[in-house]
């Protein structure tokens, strides 16, 4: 990744979308307007009103769209894929949480009995 801001309409996602749905893209478009922090507001990190974004990014996006490109969208594409089924295989071999919920809930059946 090149840029250090980087949500709504940044690098990642156009990189993403150029992978997802190219025709949708518009690169020579995407470096026109900035998507720089314009920090316009100064409230302490963590604080939120409702024109916070707006206050941030008055062009509605957020990084550099210019930056995008296929590579990255594709290495991203496949370790969403790996991420997925991993946690599949790792949901799928889980022998533990259907055991937790069934004592969880016969627990709340009778809560004046529950160990403390």
């Amino acid at each position: 990744m090149k840029t250090q801001i980087d949500m709504h309409g940044g690098e990642s996602e156009t990189s993403h979308m150029l992978i997802a749905r190219p025709d949708l893209v518009h690169m020579d478009r995407a470096g026109q307007e900035s998507g720089a922090d314009q920090k316009r507001q100064s409230l302490p990190e963590g604080v939120y009103t409702g024109i916070w974004w707006y206050a941030r990014f008055p062009n509605h996006y957020s990084g550099e769209g210019a930056a995008g490109n296929k590579q990255l969208g594709e290495f991203d594409q496949k370790e969403w894929s790996r991420q997925i089924a991993e946690a599949l295989n790792s949901i799928k071999g889980d022998q533990e949480s259907l055991k937790l919920q069934n004592q969880f809930f016969e627990g709340s059946m009778h809560p004046l009995d529950t160990k403390q």
